[in-house]
C-alpha cells in the first residue's frame, strides 16, 4: 500500500469515527431497542469512536513532516477528540435507558422515564429486541390488578398513569384519589355535557387547529409535562362545539378530512413516535390505525 493510499484510509476512518455515531443515534432513536440493547448499542459506538479517533492520531502524528505543523496539528486532532467525546457523552447519557421492568401475565414490560428534567414516563412490551409503546387505554387495560405487582416504585408509577387522564379534571379529583375509581366513562360521561363546553369558553377559534377541508378542528385544552388533553370541535364563525375527547396525549397533531368525508389525525410525541387516527362519524369517535 503506497503512502497515499494509507492516508486515504486514515483519513476515512477517521471520518467513519463520526459516521458510525451519527448512524447509531439515529438508530436508536427511530427504533425502540429494548434498554439493554440500546445501551450496548450506544456504548460499542462510543469505543469505537474512540478507538478510531486514537489510532488515526496515532498514525497521522508518525508520518514526516515540519515539527511545528506536528504539534499544531497534534493539539488540533486531541481538541476535537475531547470537544467530541464530551458531546457524546451527554447525547448517549440521555439516550441511554434504564432497565426499570416487570413480568406480569407472562409478557416482559419495560416502564422508562423519558423526560429530562421532569419525570415522564412510559410503558413499552417487549417484541424480542424491540419494544412496542402502550397508550393509556392499553396501560389501564393490560394493568387491571396492580396487587400483582411486587416492585413497590413500579406499582405507584403505573397507579399514576391510569389515573394521570382523571387528574385533568378538577372536580372529583380527591375522590377519584381516594376511592381508586378505573370506570373513566363513567366520571366523564357525569362532566360531559357541563364540563367540556365550560372548557370552551376559555378558549377562542384562533387556539384550535384547523382540520383541513373541513369546519372541524382540534384544541388543546391542557397539558401536564409532554402530555397534552386535545378535544374535537366542530368551528361556526367565532364559535365551537364540542364533539369528542381524544384518548392522544402527544403534543403535536395535524389532521385533514380527505374527499370520502373521512378524518385523519396524525400525532407525534416527544420521541418522534407517530400515531395515526380516522374517524368515519365526523370525529365523534376516532380508531387508531398505526
Amino acid at each position: 500500500m503506497t503512502l497515499k493510499d494509507k492516508k486515504l484510509l486514515y483519513i476515512f476512518l477517521y471520518l467513519l469515527s463520526f459516521g458510525q455515531v451519527l448512524g447509531i443515534s439515529i438508530l436508536v432513536n427511530k427504533i425502540e431497542f429494548i434498554p439493554i440493547i440500546n445501551n450496548i448499542l450506544l456504548g460499542l459506538s462510543f469505543l469505537v469512536f474512540l478507538g478510531l479517533q486514537i489510532f488515526f492520531i496515532n498514525r497521522i502524528l508518525n508520518f514526516k513532516f515540519n515539527k511545528y505543523l506536528k504539534i499544531l496539528l497534534g493539539l488540533i486532532l486531541i481538541g476535537l477528540c475531547l470537544i467530541s467525546m464530551a458531546y457524546l457523552f451527554l447525547v448517549f447519557a440521555f439516550s441511554g435507558k434504564e432497565d426499570r421492568n416487570l413480568i406480569y401475565n407472562g409478557d416482559k414490560y419495560y416502564v422508562l422515564n423519558v423526560g429530562w428534567m421532569d419525570p415522564i414516563y412510559e410503558v413499552y412490551r417487549k417484541n424480542l429486541i424491540t419494544m412496542d409503546k402502550l397508550s393509556e387505554e392499553e396501560i389501564k387495560n393490560t394493568f387491571d390488578d396492580l396487587k400483582k405487582i411486587d416492585d413497590q416504585e413500579i406499582r405507584d408509577i403505573l397507579k399514576i398513569l391510569i389515573r394521570e387522564r382523571e387528574s385533568f379534571d378538577e372536580q372529583g379529583e380527591d375522590e377519584v384519589a381516594k376511592t381508586g375509581l378505573e370506570d373513566l366513562d363513567e366520571k366523564e360521561s357525569f362532566d360531559e355535557e357541563e364540563n367540556k363546553e365550560e372548557i370552551l369558553k376559555n378558549f377562542e377559534v384562533s387556539d384550535a387547529i384547523k382540520i383541513e377541508n373541513s369546519d372541524f378542528g382540534l384544541l388543546e385544552v391542557d397539558r401536564a409535562g409532554a402530555r397534552s388533553r386535545w378535544f374535537f370541535v366542530k368551528i361556526s364563525e367565532d364559535k365551537m362545539k364540542f364533539i369528542s375527547e381524544l384518548e392522544e396525549t402527544s403534543p403535536k397533531v395535524s389532521g385533514r378530512m380527505d374527499d370520502e368525508g373521512l378524518i385523519h389525525l396524525d400525532f407525534e410525541d416527544i420521541n418522534n413516535n407517530k400515531s395515526n387516527y380516522i374517524s368515519r362519524n365526523n370525529g365523534n369517535t376516532f380508531e387508531k390505525i398505526k
